[in-house]
């Protein structure tokens, strides 16, 4: 009777270790792109700053407020050591700058996070630097509407979760098919650092369109039922703030057949 009991209570601390080990594995996952809403001493005004971390090749990517960075990180259940980080250059205005160099900061100094409530603290010291929400890209309700045209040249692109539209000359039929979720999921990376309600103010880098160097395009995108529409651009040369996403559904239109 006692070698049962000792039997059993074995067996129970065993099943006991083993539900802390893997909900300590639950609370030590670091992958996706997380939207972040408080850093210290900083009032964040721009929505759209966010981190993303890839578990396989160990990159580390994001939005500052101004500029896109990017870099390595390695992580060890929850202690967390970011690479060198390098970033583009695009010019900011003082409270843009202000809140990227608080964000950089911060991130060069983590040091471990943790996942409690829906909510990832990134930490250094135990003291709270980043906090972040996870973004459930699934859930997004967007769609992206391309048009490019000049006397010698068309082309309309409608992309949403479900399908792509491509209609490459006037007067014809478009090409519908079904959205690839690897497409949609770029898509959706390319435009997590688009801030939607600024579109409407973004300036065209060059102006060939103007004397037919370049075919006139423009961006639409409808986010959360409120559509936002960029002023003309030359195809072939956006504004950088969009140039990755439009990348993206240009690439993703070349290969419908």
């Amino acid at each position: 009777m006692k070698l049962i009991l000792v039997f059993f209570s074995i067996f129970a601390l065993k099943t006991c270790d083993n539900t802390q080990k893997i909900k300590s594995g639950q609370n030590n996952t670091l992958g996706g792109v997380y939207h972040i809403y408080s850093i210290p001493d900083t009032t964040i005004t721009d929505p759209q700053l966010t981190i993303e971390f890839d578990a396989e090749t160990k990159q580390v990517s994001g939005f500052s407020g101004c500029n896109r960075f990017f870099g390595t990180f390695s992580l060890n259940e929850n202690s967390l050591k970011m690479g060198p980080l390098a970033s583009t250059k695009m010019f900011c205005d003082d409270s843009a700058n202000k809140i990227e160099t608080a964000l950089l900061e911060s991130l060069s100094k983590m040091d471990s996070f943790k996942n409690e409530n829906g909510t990832t603290s990134f930490l250094s010291n135990k003291k709270v630097l980043i906090r972040a929400i996870k973004a459930e890209k699934q859930n997004v309700n967007v769609s992206f509407e391309y048009s490019a045209h000049s006397r010698g040249k068309f082309s309309h692109i409608i992309i949403d979760k479900k399908s792509m539209s491509v209609k490459n000359k006037r007067d014809t039929t478009p090409i519908i098919k079904k959205c690839p979720k690897s497409s949609w999921n770029r898509l959706l990376k390319a435009f997590e650092p688009v801030n939607v309600e600024n579109i409407p103010n973004l300036k065209a880098p060059s102006e060939k369109r103007f004397f037919d160097g370049a075919a006139i395009a423009k961006l639409k995108i409808t986010y959360n039922g409120k559509t936002y529409e960029t002023p003309s651009f030359d195809h072939g040369n956006p504004p950088q703030e969009i140039a990755e996403l439009v990348k993206e559904i240009l690439s993703i239109s070349e290969n419908i057949e």
